[in-house]
């Protein structure tokens, strides 16, 4: 029997969601949402022990989701080290600036300083605010950038391309692809990768290539950045050499220039730079990539039956070693477990078939975790 021909389907923004249905569901919902979510992290942010200097606070270039979230709920909850994020969302379409409100809230209330500004980090302006702010108040500053604002694109020589993907409901408010229910997942098929404009590898390589560099650089003319005390980290994703999307275009260049700066930042000051390589995660920057959502629920499929998935949560107090003072490796590595299932899970996906894929995913669709 030959390969099946599979349908194409558009990989629409949030799977879809009409803008009306996103703004009302933010509207009615969106405070009570961040607010509950916000009590099951923290239930599960107990301390680890790291010891971070006296006078630290830690910088957060993301921090209303994903990865950066948690990292924030672990270090005010868990550790009770300040928090400083600067993050950019609608305050009409995206929940971000609820968690992010219900964040600075519920900190104040446990007595541990928060602070979060919803503005562009590339900006000069808001780079000179935010550093200005912490200058008198903190004698070390940590900074880790999780900004993830690339063109999930191709470049020209590479060409378009298509990729398996499985098209699955988002959750309205929380943004982030819904495994609360089976029947949210609508199929499978194929989805065009399109070639990246000038302008699109311009502001990858802004965003996710070159943001590290002026936010080091201010936080040392302010005298926060101490040689063998302060971090100076970002978020990673160990992509494949062959994956048609992150190997094939700005994504990836982005990453050699992330990593180039690192370095340069290492040198320049006497820091400790830690590249932090996580897993595929159920994120909406991951659901916004041509065949992010197979790879994340096959390979989550996978783990769950292994007993070795982590949640973001999870994922987030694994993070917290990078601050203690004996930890001096240039990347903490929290993805050994999924890098060991990729070549199953590459195996299973070129097996898959449309009539039998509402039945290959039951763990992912009846564990809750998926969803935390």
């Amino acid at each position: 029997m030959g390969p099946e021909r599979l349908p194409v389907f558009a990989k629409l923004p949030l799977g879809g969601l009409d803008r009306r249905a996103i703004l009302a569901a933010i509207t009615t919902h969106g405070a009570s949402v961040a607010e509950a979510d916000l009590a099951a992290a923290r239930a599960l942010a107990t301390p680890t022990g790291i010891a971070l200097p006296e006078g630290s606070v830690v910088v957060l270039l993301g921090g209303s989701a994903g990865i950066l979230r948690a990292l924030a709920i672990q270090l005010l909850f868990g550790e009770r080290v300040p928090v400083v994020a600067v993050h950019y969302d609608s305050e009409k379409l995206q929940i971000g600036a609820h968690q992010a409100r219900a964040l600075v809230k519920a900190a104040a209330d446990a007595g541990v300083e928060c602070a979060y500004t919803n503005a562009d980090a590339t900006r000069p302006e808001t780079i000179a605010s935010v550093v200005e702010s912490l200058r008198g108040r903190y004698r070390v500053a940590h900074l880790v950038n999780g900004i993830a604002a690339g063109a999930t694109k191709r470049f020209a020589s590479a060409g378009p391309g298509r990729v398996r993907e499985i098209d699955v409901a988002f959750d309205p408010v929380r943004q982030v692809v819904d495994y609360t229910r089976p029947e949210n997942l609508r199929g499978l098929g194929v989805v065009d990768v399109d070639v990246a404009s000038p302008a699109d590898i311009e502001r990858t390589y802004k965003f996710m290539g070159h943001s590290t560099g002026p936010w080091a650089d201010t936080l040392a003319q302010a005298g926060l950045l101490a040689p063998r005390e302060s971090v100076v980290a970002f978020t990673d994703y160990d992509f494949e050499l062959d994956d048609p999307v992150y190997a094939m275009g700005p994504l990836h260049q982005a990453k050699v220039i992330q990593r180039a700066s690192m370095e340069a930042v290492g040198a320049r000051y006497g820091v400790r730079t830690v590249r932090v390589a996580y897993p595929a995660m159920n994120t909406s920057a991951l659901g916004a990539i041509p065949g992010g959502t197979l790879m994340f629920t096959g390979t989550a499929e996978l783990l769950l039956e292994r007993g070795e998935f982590r949640t973001i949560s999870e994922l987030g107090r694994d993070t917290m070693p990078m601050f203690s003072a004996g930890f001096d490796a240039p990347t903490l590595s929290l993805d050994a477990a999924y890098q060991a299932v990729l070549r199953e899970f590459h195996g299973t996906k070129r097996a898959l078939r449309t009539s039998a894929v509402h039945q290959a995913f039951p763990r992912v669709f009846s564990d809750p975790r998926v969803m935390r």
